[in-house]
């Protein structure tokens, strides 16, 4: 999909909190109109969820969430030695280490954090194509939370209980059952998806407090994780430019040939 590196996609979702108790009111009532408790989840191209954290109460955003993230914040050092490849602007074949998740613009900037590119930072050929193949990607964790919502009643509908553990087992209990409905879901290998990034014709259809950010076991400053951000989505932006004119130019010489 032209994002090499990449573990899976993370974000955060809201479920209605129906039965909150008076004091927890107000710490619970953020964006939404209602309180809710926030999960923040990674899922993978397949849409099977490999990490939760939470809940959180609703006012958090994603920014203040991720930082008490124990999953999140282990995969600098967990994962750090993972190689992968990518083409550099002029087509060359480098190698890079650690791997990293893909987020919408609400995350902090850290280098296993790979968000789009905001409008205030160009609007370059090469960073909407990239910012577009990310959006499409990362599409998998929001399905997630919709797939989620569609089946189990308790979190579209909201949690009936007052106390936050108990909401907390059921969320829970839902993703372990969602797992297992794909288990029993996957009997052979599903036709080719759309939307996904990939230059392909003739495309099939299916449907606890913050913790400090350890990048390999050292405290790593803001502007340092920062420099790294900005240095690795630069480099997926021109390698994803590249692999998508080499996948152009395979498909042309397939044709005439």
């Amino acid at each position: 999909m032209g994002l090499p590196g990449a573990m899976g996609s993370v974000d955060v979702v809201h479920v209605k909190w129906s039965n909150c108790p008076a004091g927890d009111y107000n710490r619970s009532k953020g964006k939404e109109s209602y309180p809710s408790l926030a999960f923040e989840c990674i899922s993978d191209f397949n849409r099977r969820i490999r990490h939760v954290h939470g809940p959180q109460f609703g006012t958090r955003n994603d920014k203040h969430i991720v930082k008490m993230d124990v999953g999140v914040g282990s995969i600098a050092g967990v994962y750090s030695n993972v190689a992968w490849n990518y083409f550099d602007e002029y087509g060359k074949v480098i190698n890079e280490n650690g791997a990293y998740l893909i987020c919408d613009n609400g995350y902090l900037q850290w280098p296993t954090l790979i968000c789009p590119f905001m409008r205030s930072e160009g609007n370059t050929p090469l960073e909407s194509c990239f910012s577009e193949n990310l959006e499409s990607v990362r599409k998998d964790v929001e399905c997630c939370f919709g797939i989620l919502k569609g089946r189990w009643k308790s979190l579209d509908r909201g949690f009936q209980y007052r106390d936050i553990v108990t909401c907390q087992h059921i969320f829970f209990a839902c993703c372990v059952l969602h797992n297992m409905m794909l288990d029993e879901m996957v009997q052979e290998p599903p036709p080719t998806r759309v939307g996904r990034g990939c230059c392909m014709p003739n495309d099939g259809v299916w449907l606890e407090g913050p913790t400090d950010y350890v990048d390999g076991n050292v405290n790593a400053s803001t502007t340092n994780l920062k420099m790294k951000f900005h240095r690795r989505r630069n480099i997926l932006a021109h390698h994803l430019w590249v692999w998508k004119s080499k996948c152009k130019d395979m498909e042309i010489n397939r044709i005439n040939s």
